[in-house]
């Protein structure tokens, strides 16, 4: 199984991305927070980033690990990976959850390459993005160096229109 992360800072088309790999076929992880912030936000619980951000981190964790080990296509694209979750935790400076750090840790390179997507004009937030433009820029400097602190080599995918984004990305798997 060859497993790709697509991340980046909120806001930058990695859903968008994820759903054009998927309609050309491909095996894809949905975005663990955006479903844990539906979940609770349904519940009115406090796991919200915005509410508890240790125990929000805790549950997309959880949420997280069981999505990659849920999927069985050969190739398989990440809306997120594990380490993007440290590097949340770093930017929102609490403690890091033991299944993020153990799971790093236990399955160095767990990932055979990681796409970070450049910044695109128009961000906006909604029910489940409610950072603003600069603390999305913050996120995503942070999820860069959780990358770089655990040995990957991320490929930049440039501002391109999502289809060519696409593209880009099949053209570095092959």
């Amino acid at each position: 199984m060859k497993r790709y992360v697509i991340t980046g800072g909120p806001g930058r088309g990695k859903s968008t991305l994820i759903e054009i790999l998927a309609a050309r076929g491909y095996g894809v992880v949905p975005e663990a927070a955006r479903i844990i912030i539906e979940e609770e936000l349904s519940k009115n619980s406090d796991a919200l980033p915005w509410k508890n951000l240790s125990l929000f981190q805790a549950k997309v964790a959880q949420k997280q690990l069981d999505l990659e080990s849920e999927a069985v296509e050969d190739t398989l694209f990440l809306d997120r990976g594990i380490v993007d979750g440290y590097g949340y935790c770093m930017y929102g400076k609490i403690s890091v959850p033991a299944s993020i750090l153990e799971n790093i840790e236990r399955n160095d390179n767990r990932y055979d390459k990681v796409f970070i997507l450049e910044s695109i004009s128009g961000y906006k937030s909604d029910k489940t993005r409610f950072e603003d433009e600069k603390m999305a820029t913050d996120i995503h400097d942070a999820i860069v160096a959780a990358y770089d602190k655990f040995g990957y080599k991320p490929i930049i995918v440039p501002a391109l229109p999502p289809e060519q984004r696409a593209d880009f990305v099949i053209a570095h798997i092959a």
